[in-house]
């Protein structure tokens, strides 16, 4: 039997995987200042080195965790505000973990954490620019919505995304 050997993009990407999976762990488990580049290390069965080595810093390392899990919920492409908005909301339902460890960074973001701020007020900034596509333009409008969306879908009240698009759908639709 053959024995395959990874390429290096594809231990790079493991290694990766393996250590925001551990951040995100010690996140959910402990909150966001028990990340250090050890801890994370450890927890994933590397060195601190590595840590160091594939992200530069605690602030890399939180970027990446950032974008990893903004990525997970960005909906897909749709010419509909609504559907957008429903599509956001079931993400943040079907992943709850992506949802704690999201929440847990957004507030230490809001609170005024130096390794996150920057990072979510940029894609904040993104999103409400995205949703004004969507609105004509209206800005203001589309930073109540990703606000109004932030609140929901961090607090997850029960049927709250039918009552969300009824909302928005007498707004967008006025």
């Amino acid at each position: 039997m053959a024995v395959v050997r990874r390429t290096q993009a594809e231990r790079r990407a493991e290694t990766e995987r393996r250590l925001l999976d551990a951040t995100m762990e010690i996140v959910a488990a402990r909150g966001v200042r028990a990340v250090t580049l050890a801890a994370v290390g450890t927890a994933a069965g590397y060195s601190r080195g590595i840590v160091t080595h594939q992200f530069g810093s605690r602030r890399g390392l939180l970027d990446a965790l950032t974008l990893e899990l903004q990525n997970r919920f960005v909906p897909p492409e749709t010419d509909d505000v609504l559907e957008l908005v429903d599509a956001y909301l079931t993400a943040f339902e079907e992943r709850p973990l992506d949802t704690r460890v999201y929440a847990v960074l957004w507030a230490e973001a809001q609170a005024g954490d130096e390794d996150l701020r920057p990072a979510f007020e940029a894609r904040d900034a993104r999103f409400v620019a995205t949703l004004a596509g969507y609105l004509d333009g209206d800005e203001a409008m589309a930073a109540v919505i990703v606000a109004l969306l932030r609140g929901v879908a961090l607090t997850r009240p029960d049927d709250v995304r039918a009552q969300v698009r009824r909302l928005l759908d007498r707004g967008v639709n006025a």
